[in-house]
């Protein structure tokens, strides 16, 4: 066993940014399902950018970088909803996928200077 086959929760290490960046709901809208309820006040909502170079994760070494179109309530919570999703391991694009549900893609990245 390992990897994904191990029950949740999973464990990731390594390092992370983590941009918030408002958003105007009448564009997120275009990127959540209508049946989800988006969290707004005046016009805007809160979505970002978030990069991660895993050190270890259940699919080994990692490269994520998630587009967040904004939040969403999910009672009883809200959450950031994942409008595009980048993994650098097709293990963790596939488990994204057909496990999680998110828009996961296979993408390389490079790292410079």
């Amino acid at each position: 066993m390992g990897g994904y086959d191990d029950p949740p929760p999973w464990h990731f290490s390594g390092r992370a940014l983590y941009q918030l960046q408002l958003v105007r709901s009448k564009e997120a809208r275009k990127h959540v399902p209508k049946n989800l309820k988006l969290v707004e006040a005046f016009g805007y909502t809160l979505g970002g950018l978030y990069v991660a170079r895993y050190d270890d994760s259940p699919a080994g070494p990692l490269d994520e970088m998630v587009v967040l179109a904004g939040l969403v309530w999910n009672p009883p919570t809200s959450c950031a909803w994942a409008s595009r999703v980048y993994v650098s391991k097709m293990a963790a694009c596939e488990h994204g996928i057909t496990e999680v549900g998110l828009p996961s893609k296979f993408a390389t990245f490079t790292q410079e200077g």
